[in-house]
């Protein structure tokens, strides 16, 4: 029976199994969480005005964070279904098994292969739809390959996949390369609720720091006072902004070193491409 999507590999820890009960994973952090986490003990009443910090706002700066780690990690917090169309190369695609580098990862399954050669109009059907079962995923690499599933020869893979006057008419013409005619659709990201806790810090770590450093001036203003008696004075200054320098500095050492270490393991794959 056909599948309607490949099996789902674990993206973290790759291609595990059975964790044995430990728990890698926390949920995406709340303006709750980061008041009992990153900001406890911090007002978060303004001493100008009064007002409170609204969850709305911390919430806020969450998304803000959530998508800055995306767009400088190319990595996706939640689950993500993406369309890609990738170029035909016949040697690829009988020689290398069709090997595809698809444009995201983690890959958690595929559930669309096709050739189609229509320049992606609607509605025209693909030259080939390939059976999921024949597609090889290697999540973290963001790589997908046609592999015969147990049982299939090569070349009863070949003549019942490659089958079909239009596709056959298309490979007599010895055309060897066509632009977009590969169509693949599949899910990136993680799944809900298994984000690892690694991101879910560096997440709540950078709304903490946008947070303080827009609204800290606020919750922590500058005061003094000054006294003078019969020609002798004495000034006393609160220590509220020297507190909130050195907690954007401490958070700003974390965020480093929680990207850098995003950075090792997501990132590998760039790295190894340009060796």
């Amino acid at each position: 029976m056909t599948i309607s999507k490949t099996n789902q590999v674990q993206p973290f820890p790759s291609w595990s199994i059975d964790q044995n009960g430990a728990d890698r994973y926390m949920p995406i952090p709340t303006a709750t969480d980061m008041k009992r986490r990153s900001l406890f003990g911090i007002p978060l009443t303004s001493r100008l005005t009064g007002a409170t910090v609204q969850d709305e706002t911390l919430e806020d700066y969450i998304k803000q964070s959530i998508s800055e780690i995306e767009h400088e990690l190319d990595l996706y917090i939640t689950p993500t279904q993406f369309q890609e169309r990738h170029d035909y190369d016949r040697e690829m695609q009988f020689w290398s098994f069709g090997f595809l580098r698809l444009h995201h990862s983690p890959i958690l399954n595929v559930n669309k292969y096709q050739l189609t050669f229509n320049n992606g109009v609607a509605g025209a059907n693909p030259l080939v739809d390939l059976p999921l079962e024949f597609i090889h995923v290697q999540p973290q690499d963001g790589t997908v390959q046609i592999v015969p599933a147990a049982g299939v020869s090569i070349s009863g893979f070949i003549a019942s996949v490659y089958s079909g006057l239009g596709y056959h008419a298309f490979n007599s013409q010895a055309i060897t390369h066509w632009p977009g005619a590969v169509l693949v659709e599949y899910t990136a990201g993680f799944p809900t609720g298994q984000v690892p806790a690694l991101l879910v810090g560096l997440i709540e770590s950078l709304a903490a720091y946008k947070f303080l450093s827009t609204l800290g001036p606020v919750l922590f203003p500058y005061s003094s006072i000054g006294i003078s008696i019969d020609g002798t004075s004495q000034s006393v200054g609160s220590p509220g902004p020297a507190f909130l320098q050195q907690r954007l500095s401490e958070l700003e050492k974390v965020i480093n070193q929680q990207k850098e270490v995003a950075r090792g393991h997501y990132q590998k794959r760039f790295l190894i491409d340009y060796l």
